[in-house]
């Protein structure tokens, strides 16, 4: 063979290989569009007609599922018998029924039945009890306020004036509602999501139409805004805090579309004993937003690694603590679509431990000192192995598919902010305490649906706000608002706003 044609040979094979190559990427490319595009429709599969449970159940753990079909009879030994305990049915603790108005009905022996067969009369030894339930229909009335109107009783008296008695204070003076009236409508909107063409109907007979009724919610939040504030003082001023968003739709924005949606945020924070749920609505510039909403604050951050926040994590004392179930519903969603077990099923292994520590922690009642130690324990070697774990088969997975993005999720913020529950006990692994306190006013929107104005979507926010915060402290929204509502036209000074915040607050006070 000539030089000439082993030099062409050579050339012709370099070709080859380099086409083999660009092959085999395409081939890569195409696998990943297809695995997702494969991904993306399973995922709407399950979202419309599967179940949304995020619960794991791991194939290797020797307790039988009650509800696998058992394995065909084979030829195999038998495995050895596993005793399943018998079930016992939970005994449901007796409720509280104390706060609750109590109505005691005598009911008597019948007239010939109260004389004994001796000729005595039968005494009372004790009371056979029954507790029964009821309910009585919210009323409605009207109260008519009559100011006197003095004068002199002398008659063509030359210093006579007229005087009229001043005006009670009220938080709207222009509109006809009580306190509680306003409370009322509030809490049913936002805590029993009732909207306000249901409450129209409910308030007939009193002719008060839903526009009204908005305005008064509308109207209502500047008076609201100064102990809103105080409250977010309380989350600036402590160290740890969190958010999240969601999705609200405002059919009135400037330059923007009706069905352009926009964010609904939830803050959580404060110290213990003052700790605080708030939400706020914005439609622009997000990162802006929540960099400005944080001005002031120093510590750590539960959220998710949506890019809103990371303007926020510029400054150097503020850090964040990513969120483990976010990262985890990434792996949990590979592996329902899996037909086999594989390397989604193994993190997931890996988290259920994790959060069996936390559970172990949150049972004991420990002390934030305490939980952090046995997580330095138990869950810090974890961690290693997990990350471990994730570094040698990162490698070996595609890079843009559902389970390549799962793994560059966590390994690419492992070090950020996937660790930062290990270092203070007040932290927790998770930010599902946020997402709790969205799923409220998300079951609300769903009747509600949107928001005509700016100035609504504000109103949701700040009333919202209240009522959270009230449960936060098991008080009754409806009675706490009332009592707000009635006590802010006479607050003057900040000690007077601070006195209606709901650690504070005396209910009880007639003052």
């Amino acid at each position: 063979m000539n030089a000439e044609l082993f030099q062409q040979l050579v050339e012709e094979n370099k070709t080859l290989k380099c086409q083999n190559h660009n092959l085999q990427q395409q081939i890569e490319q195409y696998q990943q569009a297809y695995e997702s595009l494969q991904h993306q429709l399973n995922e709407l599969k399950r979202f419309r007609f599967g179940p949304r449970s995020e619960r794991f159940i791991d194939s290797n753990n020797p307790q039988l599922n009650l509800f696998e079909e058992l394995p065909t009879v084979s030829e195999e030994p038998e495995p050895p018998e596993i005793e399943v305990p018998a079930h016992r049915r939970r005994k449901r603790a007796p409720k509280d029924t104390s706060k609750y108005p109590r109505i005691i009905e005598i009911i008597p022996l019948p007239e010939a039945d109260r004389v004994c067969p001796c000729g005595c009369e039968k005494k009372v030894i004790r009371y056979e009890t029954k507790e029964l339930l009821d309910y009585q229909p919210a009323v409605f009335r009207i109260i008519e306020q009559r100011r006197e109107v003095m004068v002199c009783s002398k008659t063509h008296c030359p210093q006579s004036t007229i005087q009229i008695a001043p005006p009670p204070p009220h938080i709207l003076p222009k509109t006809k509602a009580t306190e509680a009236l306003l409370a009322h409508i509030m809490v049913s909107k936002l805590h029993h999501r009732q909207p306000l063409y249901h409450l129209e109907k409910y308030v007939k007979a009193m002719n008060v139409s839903r526009e009204t009724m908005a305005r008064w919610m509308i109207q209502l939040v500047e008076p609201l805004r100064p102990v809103w504030n105080l409250m977010k003082d309380e989350i600036i001023d402590y160290d740890v805090a969190a958010l999240d968003a969601t999705t609200l739709q405002v059919l009135k924005e400037p330059g923007r579309p009706p069905e352009k949606k926009s964010y609904l945020y939830c803050f959580r924070g404060g110290r213990p004993g003052r700790e605080v749920v708030l939400y706020e609505y914005n439609h622009s510039d997000h990162k802006q937003f929540v960099d400005q909403w944080f001005e002031g604050f120093y510590g750590t951050l539960h959220v998710d690694a949506d890019p809103f926040f990371e303007t926020l994590f510029k400054d150097p004392k503020v850090f964040p603590s990513y969120c483990h179930a976010h990262s985890r519903r990434k792996f949990e969603a590979v592996k329902k679509q899996a037909k086999k077990q594989g390397l989604a099923h193994e993190a997931l292994r890996f988290y259920k431990k994790i959060y069996k520590i936390e559970r172990q922690a949150k049972k004991q009642q420990l002390t934030p000192e305490q939980r952090l130690a046995l997580r330095q324990e138990k869950t810090a070697p974890m961690m290693a192995e997990f990350k471990a774990w994730l570094d040698a088969h990162y490698p070996h997975v595609l890079r843009k598919s559902p389970l390549g993005k799962a793994f560059h999720y966590l390994i690419s913020r492992w070090e950020e902010g996937f660790l930062r529950f290990l270092e203070d006990g007040r932290i927790e692994v998770d930010n599902n305490l946020t997402e709790q306190e969205i799923k409220p006013i998300v079951t609300a929107r769903k009747n509600f649906i949107f928001a005509d104005t700016m100035t609504g979507a504000e109103a949701i926010c700040i009333e919202m706000s209240f009522i959270r915060t009230a449960l936060l402290y098991k008080l009754d929204p409806q009675i706490y608002i009332e009592t707000l509502l009635q006590r802010i036209p006479y607050c003057q000074t900040v000690e007077d706003y601070e006195k209606l915040l709901p650690w504070n607050i005396d209910l009880d006070d007639t003052s």
